[in-house]
């Protein structure tokens, strides 16, 4: 599935893009409206840890990003030149492929 490091960037762009909304979300909860976030015993400890995982997600989306500029087309297109260098059709007419079915 992820063979080559542009399709791992652009599977963990998506999933540090997501973390970055869910904890921006879960921050901007705990800085104004906390009483509706149940369970938490400390709230300023809970909005700080929940801003560092939104930095850290942040960190790993522009690693993908680098990543993912890293993989350009430049590689792409020295293997699809290399794979069409031998590549030549056969020469096969009507009769030698195979009867008509209008005949």
């Amino acid at each position: 599935m992820c063979g080559d490091i542009g399709t791992t960037s652009r599977v963990c762009a998506f999933y540090s893009f997501t973390g970055i909304l869910f904890t921006l979300f879960v921050g901007v909860m705990l800085s104004t409206q906390p009483e509706f976030i149940t369970g938490i015993d400390d709230v300023t400890s809970a909005r700080s840890n929940a801003f560092g995982a939104m930095g850290m997600f942040l960190a790993t989306f522009a690693l993908s990003i680098f990543g993912m500029s890293r993989s350009g087309s430049s590689d792409s297109k020295e293997d699809i030149e290399g794979d069409e260098a031998g590549y030549q059709l056969g020469s096969v007419s009507g009769e030698q492929y195979g009867p008509s079915r209008y005949d």
